[in-house]
C-alpha cells in the first residue's frame, strides 16, 4: 500500500468515526412496530408518535419537497436526553429514499427532500422513538392523467 493510499485509508476511518453516534445505543429500549388501536381516531399518545407526511408543489426540474414531521396536528414529538426520535425514513412505493438519523435535544422528528414523484403512488414515513418504538404512516397521491 502507498502512503498516499494510506492516508486515504486514514481518512475514510476518520471520517466513520466522526459520523458515530454521540448518544448512548442503550437508551433505544423499544424497537417494536407499533401500531394505532384505531387510525381513524387516535389517541395523544399515538398523534405524539406519528409521522405526519407533507408534499408540496413540484419545482421546474420536476422534483417536488416531501416533509415529515413526527407528531400530528399540534403535538410534537420531544426531543430530550432520554426521550427523542432517533430516526425517520422517507420511502416511496415501499423503496427507501432517504434517511436521516437524529440526535436527543439537539435535533428534532423532521425529514425534508426533494423528490422526482412521477409514477409513485404512496409515500410511507418510519419514525424510531427510543421509547416508544417504530410508527409508520402513508400517504397515497394522485396520479396525474398523461397529457
Amino acid at each position: 500500500m502507498t502512503r498516499r493510499d494510506m492516508i486515504k485509508l486514514s481518512s475514510i476511518v476518520a471520517l466513520s468515526s466522526v459520523t458515530a453516534s454521540a448518544y448512548d445505543e442503550k437508551l433505544v429500549v423499544n424497537k417494536i412496530e407499533m401500531k394505532p388501536k384505531d387510525p381513524k381516531n387516535l389517541t395523544k399518545g399515538e398523534q405524539k408518535h406519528t409521522p405526519q407526511i407533507s408534499v408540496g408543489e413540484k419545482d421546474k426540474a420536476g422534483y417536488t419537497l416531501v416533509e415529515v414531521t413526527v407528531g400530528q396536528g399540534d403535538i410534537i414529538h420531544p426531543s430530550t436526553d432520554e426521550h427523542w426520535i432517533y430516526e425517520i425514513s422517507l420511502l416511496a412505493d415501499g423503496k427507501t429514499i432517504d434517511t436521516v438519523k437524529l440526535e436527543p435535544t439537539i435535533s428534532r422528528g423532521y425529514l425534508g427532500t426533494r423528490v422526482k414523484l412521477d409514477g409513485v403512488k404512496e409515500l410511507s414515513a418510519i419514525a424510531k422513538c427510543n421509547l416508544h418504538g417504530t410508527w409508520t404512516s402513508s400517504h397515497a397521491l394522485k396520479i396525474e392523467a398523461k397529457k
